[in-house]
């Protein structure tokens, strides 16, 4: 138990981000056209979804009494914080809905093999994100006098790395992931009332700049992982931001050409950069926890079949 205890703290953490976040996600969100009042159920849930990934990595080496002891454990402190962010004039009830989410999800995955449980947990993380990306897709954050980021980006910059490691489990693989995260967007839109101009735009460059990076990620299977996610995401991070920016936005009042291509630039750098630092974190954590052959496609993970 000692010599785990980063991992308890993270496994705690974690869960408590993910109640914290809500009013996170929820300041975020309002800047955008029409800020919402509170966050929508399945907005909260994919959010917790999306932390499933962290979670299950911390949790992955407990026994099913360590994990039983570290739930137990969250419960209390989940409470205090709910408690805590009471104060908040927009505090909601539903926010403890996303740890409890999270941990359900994580118990579930636990259930699997560590490959299979280590796929769907990528997966999952990659969907939920893609949701919220689209969900924040018009709130943008103004960063000094030129930049203006598209909150969406941040979590876009995360499923890149994501698809990136189910590559790693075969191809078809990442072609189901991708069309079940395009139903799944779509029933959200219809959930939450996302205009489907948004929605189609970004089911196109989804489409269109993942199919992209897949391939060009398969026509580099031979070189070291990290340069196989640098090479494919320097194709389809600029690739995604010019299909779903102009054409998202292209004719709205605001976007004026001045106004498109501060989008377009910072939505490339902080894509890209997102995409690096988590392609780097994922390579440094797993490093030296197994010994990869001269081919493995990425530490800790199995190699992508030929």
């Amino acid at each position: 138990m000692t010599a785990r205890l980063p991992a308890h703290l993270f496994f705690q953490f974690t869960l408590l981000a993910a109640q914290a976040g809500s009013l996170l996600l929820l300041v975020l969100a309002r800047f955008g056209q029409t800020p919402p009042e509170s966050l929508p159920l399945p907005t909260i849930v994919f959010f917790a979804a999306a932390l499933t990934g962290p979670l299950h990595a911390a949790s992955r080496r407990f026994s099913g009494r360590e994990f039983a002891v570290a739930a137990a454990v969250a419960v209390p402190l989940g409470l205090g914080l709910c408690l805590l962010l009471g104060l908040s004039p927009d505090h909601s009830a539903t926010w403890l809905y996303a740890p409890a989410v999270t941990l359900l999800l994580t118990a579930l995955l636990r259930l699997l093999s560590r490959e299979r449980g280590d796929m769907l947990s990528a997966m999952t993380v990659y969907t939920a994100c893609t949701v919220l990306a689209n969900y924040t897709l018009d709130s943008f954050l103004p960063l000094g006098r030129f930049f203006l980021v598209n909150v969406g980006t941040f979590f876009f910059g995360v499923t890149f790395t994501q698809r990136d490691r189910v590559h790693l489990y075969g191809r078809a693989n990442v072609y189901r992931m991708i069309a079940f995260a395009a139903v799944a967007n779509v029933v959200m839109s219809l959930t939450v009332g996302t205009p489907i101009r948004y929605v189609t735009v970004a089911f196109v460059s989804i489409l269109i700049s993942e199919t992209a990076n897949t391939e060009v990620f398969e026509k580099l299977r031979h070189r070291p992982w990290f340069q196989r996610v640098a090479g494919s995401h320097a194709v389809s991070a600029p690739l995604d931001t010019l299909i779903f920016t102009l054409f998202a936005f292209w004719g709205e009042p605001f976007a004026t050409p001045a106004w498109l291509l501060r989008v377009i630039v910072t939505d490339v750098f902080v894509k890209y950069g997102a995409s690096l630092l988590a392609a780097f974190g994922i390579t440094t954590w797993l490093h030296g926890r197994t010994r990869p052959g001269p081919e493995a496609a990425a530490p800790g993970l199995p190699r992508s079949p030929r």
